[in-house]
């Protein structure tokens, strides 16, 4: 308990005081072009498995995998049950051994390893922000529960190694959404609302840091969350439900979380954070 007098004054989202923040990680905490990074990742990933399935084959099926799980509206699984069935499924074992049944075990360890291995050399293909574990530990520090809500179409293995990159840790944060523990992805508006359950936190209390417009900021918006527009690499501008979304920099934001009086509604209708050309008041 706080001596009386000395509670923190918590801004307010639409719902009522913030309670929690979502941080995208491509593009936000991470500088990472991902229609960059996405082609090197998937030729290094179809050479791992080579021996186990036909590369040019596998790259196909994995695409069309991980789109069926950005489209799924059943909650029943896990995102990463719904990969697996669909990519066995389109993989004919006759040429791909390791979409048969008693050799997908196999397959799967192999992908483990690509992850510990492999995929910590795709590091030069991102950029540290220096913000951004000032920005989440600021976070932390004003009691808000802290969610990296990067679109869970990778494992853990992947997002923690990605988020070495940023010089953080998944320690830092209540939640991580990854292929194994969602059941939904951007830009489902189910996605938003799946975290907002999982972290027991009304949508309208939640803050949605992110870079896309129609991944991060319409469908947050679109289920009641306060939002802001990292600016740096922002994509699909003139996204209809991102219209006069608040944005600025990571270090303008970093100052408001820090400084803010939370005197009023710093996140309704407002184009932009209080001095987004200057450093924040």
């Amino acid at each position: 308990m706080r001596p009386a007098g000395t509670e923190t004054a918590i801004p307010s989202g639409p719902g009522g005081p913030v309670e929690a923040v979502l941080f995208d990680l491509d593009g936000t905490l991470l500088e990472l072009d991902m229609d960059r990074f996405l082609p090197v990742y998937l030729r290094r990933l179809a050479a791992w498995v080579a021996d186990l399935f036909d590369p040019e084959d596998f790259v196909r099926q994995l695409i069309r995998a991980t789109t069926a799980v950005m489209e799924n509206r059943d909650r029943s699984r896990t995102n990463a049950a719904l990969l697996y069935e669909t990519l066995w499924a389109g993989l004919d074992p006759a040429r791909h051994p390791g979409a048969r049944p008693d050799r997908r075990e196999q397959a799967l360890v192999r992908f483990e390893r690509f992850y510990r291995e492999e995929f910590p050399k795709l590091q030069f293909m991102a950029r540290r922000r220096p913000e951004a574990a000032a920005l989440v530990e600021a976070a932390r520090a004003r009691g808000w529960k802290v969610v990296l809500a990067t679109n869970p179409i990778f494992p853990m293995a992947a997002i923690a190694e990605r988020l070495r990159w940023a010089g953080l840790d998944v320690g830092q944060f209540d939640l991580v959404t990854v292929l194994e523990n969602m059941h939904s992805c951007k830009p489902q508006p189910d996605y938003y609302l799946e975290v907002a359950d999982r972290i027991g936190v009304e949508p309208g209390r939640c803050l949605m840091v992110g870079n896309d417009l129609r991944q991060d900021i319409a469908p947050a918006r679109a289920v009641g969350m306060a939002v802001y527009v990292a600016e740096g690499l922002v994509l699909h501008e003139g996204e209809p439900g991102a219209v006069d979304a608040p944005r600025g920099t990571l270090g303008q934001l970093l100052q408001w979380i820090v400084k803010s009086d939370g005197n009023r509604n710093t996140f309704a209708n407002r184009p932009t954070l209080p001095g987004n050309n200057a450093p924040l008041e």
